[in-house]
């Protein structure tokens, strides 16, 4: 899949235009693991929620395709008609699927709490609350910035300003990002507020788009509960 990866034409000049791709984090995740000499999901277990918070590792992970199946609860998502299964306990993304169920851009499994202290670790870090040696103050902030003329982070989404997925009171200093399968997290930089969502909207069909009109309104409701308190 990397051979296919090199062979893939750039469609503009380096550094000129934002595009939305799997590429560029499947390549940051080949850089990774040339550097480290590990595979991205030792890396990211050893290196980054150890120090974070050691609780996290057993509830955020990869699924290795290559290894035994891991036994835990899944939720299913979709029937696939090129892999003729239904999901279950495997990365749904299908560039991910091919090779080998971790990659830098789809691939993580977990539950709302464990993507919740990865979350609140970041946010520790962006007031300088905490500096557990994995990231800097500095550099976790600029990943959490804007680039211009943009709505995108490095690996991060902000709120659109019309008819965004975050609704309408979380600030313009938040970050977010939307799965394809139905999973997303808002987190307001200035109000140290998150809100994660995790559900298998394409089950059993990615026909179903509905989360698009579901999510600002649960998004609302949360701030509007929050604000009334």
């Amino acid at each position: 899949w990397r051979t296919l990866i090199l062979q893939t034409p750039l469609k503009n000049p380096i550094g000129q235009t934002l595009i939305y791709s799997d590429v560029g984090f499947m390549v940051l995740n080949w850089i990774i693991e040339r550097l480290t000499q590990m595979r991205l999901n030792t890396f990211v277990g050893q290196s980054v929620y150890t120090l974070l918070d050691s609780r996290i590792e057993s509830s955020l992970f990869f699924v290795d395709l290559n290894l035994k199946p891991v036994v835990k609860a899944f939720a299913a998502t979709e029937y696939c008609a090129w892999r003729e299964i239904l999901i279950c306990g495997k990365v749904h993304d299908e560039n991910a699927y091919a090779a080998g169920g971790v990659e830098g851009h789809a691939g993580l499994f977990g539950n709302a709490e464990a993507v919740f202290r990865l979350l609140r670790a970041f946010l520790s870090i962006y007031h300088q609350e905490d500096h557990p040696g994995v990231f800097c103050s500095g550099l976790l902030r600029l990943f959490l910035t804007r680039h211009d003329r943009t709505e995108r982070m490095l690996g991060f989404d902000t709120p659109s300003e019309k008819d965004s997925s975050a609704g309408k009171y979380f600030s313009k200093e938040s970050v977010g990002h939307l799965g394809f399968t139905g999973t997303s997290f808002w987190m307001d930089l200035k109000r140290r507020l998150i809100v994660i969502l995790l559900t298998n909207r394409i089950h059993p069909s990615r026909i179903n788009e509905r989360i698009r009109q579901f999510r600002p309104i649960l998004h609302n409701a949360v701030m509007e509960s929050l604000i009334k308190a």
